[in-house]
């Protein structure tokens, strides 16, 4: 079996609110919140039976489950899952994951994905699973292109060898349960990260790169919204046509 987790509880703190207030990963792109967009990925795969939906409130996951119901298929809908999350992404991950554990079939295998990087595709999710099973660990990632320096109040104190660094991307995953064990591991020890791959690493895991997307961008400051807007409607364009 293999499992999703879009952690999707998280306020939004470098992105202003917008839309009626909500937050980055409720924000409408093109008529849709952005959560949709990667959701509705996630669920149209074949080879994913489950995505576990983390939210902030039981009011909200109510809230949601009926937005989820409009957008997808009755078929996709039913792969969606929900559970609510904790003050941090990796809190709601770990949530996400152990409300999964409590299900009568664990995953073998989990993707987690952000709910605000919305340009996933078939490709990117199939390129996942396949280094889900062949590697127990591993995250998406693009080449640097710019250059890299190492500041320290406001001087450059270094410039970083950019051929070996990586911009990380979603989704990360790998064995259902050496992710769940490793966030349970963090979570004992007090370690906080920022993204899965981190906590896999952390735990002694070898965690591999898959070469992600230009376009698996994630919104998170008010500038991206016109670029994710552009990206949105030449991607419904390249559909309808």
């Amino acid at each position: 079996m293999i499992a999703a987790v879009v952690p999707a509880a998280g306020v939004g703190s470098r992105f202003v609110l917008t839309d009626n207030g909500r937050t980055k990963q409720f924000f409408k792109l093109l008529g849709r919140p952005t959560y949709i967009w990667s959701l509705s990925t996630l669920c149209a795969h074949e080879l994913i039976d489950a995505v576990m939906l983390v939210l902030s409130t039981t009011t909200a996951c109510k809230q949601v489950q009926e937005e989820v119901e409009s957008y997808l298929t009755k078929e996709q809908a039913q792969k969606v899952l929900y559970t609510t999350g904790g003050d941090t992404r990796q809190e709601s991950v770990f949530c996400g994951l152990t409300a999964l554990a409590t299900r009568p079939q664990k995953p073998d295998y989990v993707l987690v994905h952000d709910a605000a990087r919305p340009f996933l595709t078939q490709a990117l999710v199939s390129c996942s699973i396949k280094a889900a099973r062949e590697s127990g660990a591993f995250t998406l990632g693009v080449p640097v292109t710019d250059t890299i320096k190492r500041i320290k109040d406001g001087v450059i104190q270094e410039t970083l060898d950019r051929s070996d660094i990586y911009a990380i991307q979603t989704p990360q995953g790998g064995k259902f349960q050496w992710l769940l064990d490793a966030h349970l591991k963090a979570k004992q020890e007090n370690v906080s990260t920022t993204d899965d791959a981190a906590i896999l690493e952390y735990s002694g895991h070898k965690v591999i790169i898959v070469d992600g997307s230009g376009y698996n961008i994630k919104l998170t400051k008010q500038e991206d919204i016109r670029l994710c807007e552009a990206l949105a409607g030449l991607i419904e364009t390249r559909e309808s046509g």
